[in-house]
């Protein structure tokens, strides 16, 4: 198991707050192992999953977010807190004696990411492996615009498609309506780089940026209030270093597999 923990501050022109993260890397048996950080509501719900797939989805999104809670309030009985479902599948901090913080979630592929963050001040994360075999079903979701745009970036079209498909699910995240929404409501209007870390701005819903970067055949993004700066440098450090253990842990299992 790889953990990382830590915040970073979100800086506005009268104000400044602080998020805090979690980033971890592990296998169901692992997670396994962190049971006793679920609430007894979670514990009950997680006794009723059958497949090890749902299974370790589930431990994932708990416990990278009650880690990532106890790296911003300094919290220690994570136990005590339950982290339920919205109506539309949004994480809720139901049990919190942590002054009104809330969460998002995301995970794939053994990673899980979460944010921490007090309720004045929303954030959205979505993470997702690029593949050639998810590229034209994400192809067909994003407007003339965004295939547009998607072709200026110097990346591989299977990462370009998955940077613009994380930033507008981390959008419709941060605004809790998942994608049951028209998607084209979340256009992506215009995209910056700095470095390898790529900036998009929306079409539409333009009090909002998308933040994202790539490791590997992994991107996330991050979606903040667009008048907010982030200091996601060590973030992303973490990340890019969590999918290089994943990766080389694959490798290895992958060596392993064919003696």
């Amino acid at each position: 198991m790889l953990i990382h923990r830590g915040k970073f501050t979100l800086t506005r022109e009268h104000s400044i707050h602080t998020a805090g993260f979690c980033i971890l890397h592990t296998a169901l048996e692992q997670l396994m192992q962190q049971l006793h950080l679920l609430h007894p509501e979670e514990r009950s719900y997680y006794e009723t999953l059958k497949f090890d797939k749902r299974r370790e989805s589930y431990l994932l999104g708990r416990i990278s977010a009650k880690k990532a809670i106890g790296a911003l309030s300094s919290f220690e009985d994570l136990g005590k807190i339950a982290i339920e479902a919205g109506v539309f599948q949004f994480p809720v901090v139901k049990y919190a004696v942590t002054h009104n913080l809330q969460v998002c979630i995301t995970h794939c592929d053994g990673l899980g990411i979460a944010l921490s963050y007090p309720e004045v001040h929303p954030l959205g994360i979505d993470l997702e492996r690029a593949d050639k075999a998810g590229t034209g079903a994400i192809r067909e979701q994003l407007t003339a615009r965004e295939l547009a745009l998607a072709d200026t970036l110097p990346l591989p079209a299977d990462v370009a498609f998955t940077m613009l498909w994380t930033m507008k699910e981390a959008l419709s995240k941060i605004l809790r309506t998942g994608l049951t929404m028209d998607l084209k409501l979340l256009e992506i209007r215009s995209l910056e780089k700095e470095g390898d870390v790529y900036t998009g701005h929306f079409s539409h819903l333009i009090q909002y940026k998308a933040i994202s970067c790539h490791a590997g055949a992994h991107v996330c993004s991050v979606v903040v209030p667009g008048k907010t700066s982030p200091d996601l440098a060590q973030f992303w450090q973490f990340f890019r270093e969590t999918v290089s253990f994943k990766d080389q842990a694959g490798n290895l299992n992958t060596s392993e597999n064919t003696l």
